[in-house]
């Protein structure tokens, strides 16, 4: 008996097929040729849960800051915010990062104030870059600061057809006016963190970001679908041959497609009722495989590139020279 040919199945029902329509999957994907198996993730395992703790133990490194500061240890108090930037600059996956950096830059102005040391108004001027100017908390002195010039800064993240980016914790849009200053930039790709750092913007300009691409047949090649009676597989899907699936609207049924990168063929329907095709059956080999399942999916691996962003001053303004600047993604 031939070898059954391995593809990517793409499941739009409960979070796995159930026994049952497993079990039917299992045996159209045999009667086919074919063994379905789940897309490829690119996610690091436990990696939501570690960003998650790291996340709170800079939360609870906060609060000690803040109590030593309360109780006159400001030296002390000082050297814990210290240790929760070098975090922050260290790991800067995570989403609040630029509100924890605003929160630490707070805290050392307040300290500078309480002593009459300087730098309390730059310590200010960094956190309102990072979140915008808060009002005074209660019991704290109304000071009054110069409000900031302001610039227009565009993200173009280069590489991954689909993406979402944020800056300073928010959905960054096409073009953002925002302070001078250092800032915070992440971009997720399926849900998993491609891209992040600290990005300093002087001049109205276009902070460019360089990411992989998802690769062929990974969940992330594959997200965006939705249940439908017929397949709409969105643009860019790179994987050569997957199926799709969904819960068929008879009891005991399930409907399945196969499809070639975007395009999909019409869905058929196995189970109880039979398998009733809304088109001719792919055409075979000989051996009585589909013709495109003889393909073997291989190398499915892709190396991540080095991240690099590149900052286009001048973007916005015509008038003066272009200059570029070259930082290290991984190390802002």
């Amino acid at each position: 008996m031939p070898a059954l040919v391995a593809i990517t199945l793409i499941w739009l029902g409960t979070e796995k097929p159930e026994p049952r329509a497993q079990a039917l999957l299992d045996a159209w994907g045999a009667d086919h040729g074919l063994r379905f198996e789940p897309p490829v993730t690119e996610d690091e395992p436990n990696d939501a849960q570690t960003q998650r703790e790291l996340g709170e133990a800079l939360d609870r490194a906060l609060d000690q800051a803040r109590d030593q500061f309360t109780a006159g240890d400001e030296r002390t108090a000082r050297q814990t915010l210290a240790r929760v930037e070098q975090t922050l600059r260290a790991e800067p996956r995570l989403l609040q990062a630029a509100w924890l950096l605003a929160e630490r830059y707070r805290l050392e102005a307040q300290i500078a104030r309480s002593t009459g040391a300087e730098g309390a108004a730059l310590w200010d001027a960094r956190a309102d870059a990072l979140e915008g100017e808060r009002a005074p908390a209660f019991g704290e002195n109304d000071v009054r600061r110069a409000v900031p010039t302001r610039i227009d800064v565009a993200v173009a993240v280069h590489g991954a057809r689909r993406y979402e980016a944020f800056w300073d914790g928010a959905r960054a849009t096409s073009r953002m006016n925002v302070a001078p200053g250092e800032h915070h930039l992440l971009v997720l790709q399926g849900g998993r963190v491609d891209w992040a750092g600290w990005v300093s913007v002087l001049r109205p300009g276009t902070v460019d970001v360089w990411v992989r691409d998802a690769a062929p047949c990974s969940a992330e090649d594959l997200a965006g679908l939705t249940p439908a009676a017929e397949p709409t597989p969105l643009a860019g899907v790179r994987c050569p041959r997957w199926a799709l699936s969904i819960p068929g609207s008879a009891p005991g049924t399930v409907r399945i497609a196969l499809c070639q990168r975007e395009r999909c063929e019409p869905m058929v329907t196995a189970g109880a009722v039979g398998e009733v095709t809304a088109s001719s059956p792919p055409a075979t080999t000989s051996g009585g495989f589909p013709a495109w399942a003889t393909w073997t999916l291989a190398g499915l691996g892709a190396a991540l590139a080095t991240s690099v962003v590149l900052w286009r001053a001048g973007v916005f303004e015509h008038n003066e020279p272009s200059t570029r600047i070259v930082y290290d993604g991984s190390k802002l």
